[in-house]
């Protein structure tokens, strides 16, 4: 069977691509990945987004932190890792791997007394399984996009911490590559734009689209 099945045109990118396009968005705009609070990031530039501390009662300014995570490797289906991933990716999924720093400011107070901070971190080694997603706005138009669904933090104990860490950085993640979008425009060949009919789906490490040319 042909690569274009019953369609006009195929479309694959492979794994390599997309890990070069996210290296890219992420070097360039590094306030995607890198998020804190002004003892941290004391204003927000393109390199990292300045957002508030933590509101505690008594606590004098609030909780200063940060979290940061190194730019996502992707894995496209079949697994690449030789096994060593210790989440895969399965059938028309991929994995992402990332490393997340979380910073606190540690503050010791006294009355009125501002006191000092010390910074604390940790840095966590993260694992995500995901999908590829399509967001049509017209004939020709809208963009692909990769979805969290899980996430994995190997070596957490007990298990409810290792639930609650895993959750808030599948949140984090997620709302990190939600900003990292591949336009239909991308695939256009030249005056052609591509009509997407079937996928996008992932295999032999790629993603794969169908469809139409106008």
């Amino acid at each position: 069977m042909s690569f274009t099945q019953a369609h006009h045109v195929f479309v694959g990118v492979n794994e390599t691509g997309i890990n070069t396009f996210i290296k890219a968005v992420c070097n360039v705009r590094g306030h995607y990945i890198n998020y804190g609070s002004s003892s941290f990031v004391p204003g927000t530039t393109a390199s990292a987004t300045n957002m508030g501390p933590i509101p505690f009662p008594g606590v004098p300014g609030g909780i200063q932190w940060a979290v940061s995570l190194s730019t996502p490797v992707l894995d496209l289906f079949p697994d690449s890792s030789g096994g060593a991933s210790p989440l895969p990716p399965v059938a028309n999924t991929f994995n992402v791997h990332t490393q997340a720093t979380i910073q606190i400011g540690c503050a010791t107070w006294q009355g009125q007394d501002r006191g000092q901070m010390v910074p604390l971190k940790t840095v966590l080694d993260v694992w995500a399984l995901g999908e590829i997603v399509a967001t049509f706005s017209g004939p020709g138009t809208g963009f692909i996009s990769l979805k969290v669904d899980s996430v994995l933090i190997p070596g957490i104990q007990p298990k409810s911490l290792e639930a609650v860490l895993e959750c808030l950085l599948r949140m984090v993640l997620a709302a990190a590559l939600a900003n990292i979008n591949l336009p239909f425009q991308a695939l256009d060949l030249g005056v052609f734009k591509l009509i997407l009919e079937q996928g996008p789906e992932i295999s032999d490490d790629q993603v794969k689209v169908w469809g139409n040319i106008v």
